[in-house]
């Protein structure tokens, strides 16, 4: 079965206030120990992922800012990848923050064997970059993208933010103007959320956002990018024809992973599990010589098919009932037969046959619907 590695790179030069993934600040040490304890973990991990059989083909390095990693580093952890778990790599993932520093390093990333660029633009517009405290300018932003492209990506992707205190008519106008103007192959498109107990709750309780006012941002830059062929194929991301995120697919279509490093998640073998969210835990863990994996679950055949319909669920074409039975061993469609019936007849759900999906007009909504089959 095709799987995936996600590789989670803990540091940042400076927290931004509304991030609730795990990172630290960076430094010489800390990085030597990630870098030995990564290698270690991987050769760990990989023995019993490749005697069941998994078939790695995607790499995603994200973080934290992965970008902060010269070449050389990029490189190794690629080559980490391969050797230990035989990976034939189609898709190799770096994530990136916009900027001058990292500019330097695209291309050598790209001979590194980097395919895909994801850039965590969020706005271009500097009113709300200054609001998200982001260290760069909309004029910088553009320019690493379209520096990206001249150094050989193919595949690039761009994150954008909506709901930001502040946000206007006009910073989405110019975002999507400069968005569409380095024709991204993929973009994610997110909702600030998420900031109980950050920095930037406080943000929001001084400067609350109007959230019809979001949900319309969010409408118009989806029709922008859908006009400019770039289609909605899951709740907040959009891609080109073939360019959607294989190793992101993954997820969603409840297909075997391994996560390395601190706080990543794992899902193989039907069991599901997380590394400890702290580098000096992790790194303890790995040394020990014990799986650095914590909260282990194992999954029989109808919670694997519960979970995978939840997940499935979240991209556009919906699940198809047959692939459900044959990758979890349950027929998720009969387990939740009465919820399902009920959200059909409600129009919250559309049953095509033997697919279900979640109709256009409601993926907005989706975290109710996907609620009710919780």
């Amino acid at each position: 079965m095709s799987a995936g590695v996600y590789v989670h790179f803990p540091f940042c030069a400076a927290k931004c206030p509304y991030c609730h993934f795990y990172s630290v600040p960076w430094t010489e040490a800390g990085l030597r120990t990630w870098r030995e304890c990564l290698d270690r973990e991987a050769g760990r991990a990989a023995a019993p992922a490749r005697a069941a059989g998994l078939r790695f083909d995607t790499l995603y390095l994200g973080g934290g800012t992965p970008s902060l990693l010269g070449p050389d580093d990029v490189a190794r952890i690629g080559e980490i990848v391969r050797d230990c778990f035989a990976a034939d790599l189609v898709e190799f993932t770096l994530e990136a923050n916009p900027g001058g520093a990292g500019t330097g390093s695209l291309r050598g990333w790209r001979e590194a064997g980097v395919t895909r660029l994801s850039v965590g633009v969020q706005s271009f517009d500097d009113g709300v970059l200054r609001t998200l405290g982001r260290p760069y300018t909309a004029a910088e932003a553009l320019r690493f993208c379209r520096a990206a492209r001249d150094a050989g990506f193919d595949s690039l992707s761009v994150d954008l933010m909506v709901g930001v205190p502040g946000e206007t008519p006009g910073a989405v106008g110019r975002t999507v103007a400069a968005a569409l103007g380095v024709e991204p192959d993929h973009v994610s498109l997110y909702f600030l959320e998420n900031v109980e107990g950050l920095p930037f709750e406080k943000v929001l309780d001084r400067r609350p956002v109007d959230e019809d006012a979001a949900v319309d941002s969010y409408e118009r830059i989806k029709d922008a990018l859908e006009a400019a062929g770039i289609r909605r194929y899951e709740i907040s991301n959009f891609a080109r024809a073939g360019k959607e995120c294989r190793h992101n697919l993954k997820y969603w279509r409840y297909e075997p992973f391994i996560g390395l490093g601190p706080s990543a998640s794992s899902h193989a073998g039907g069991r599901r599990w997380t590394n400890p969210a702290a580098l000096e835990e992790w790194a303890g863990a790995v040394g020990r010589e014990e799986g650095a994996g914590r909260d282990v679950v194992a999954l029989d055949a109808e919670a694997a098919a519960r979970e995978a319909l939840v997940f499935g669920l979240r991209l556009v074409e919906g699940v198809d009932r047959a692939a459900l039975l044959e990758r979890t061993g349950a027929d998720a469609f009969s387990l939740y037969a009465r919820e399902i019936d009920e959200l059909v007849s409600e129009g919250l759900l559309v049953r095509e046959g033997e697919r279900l999906r979640i109709p256009a007009g409601k993926l907005l909504v989706s975290n109710a619907i996907l609620s009710r089959l919780i």
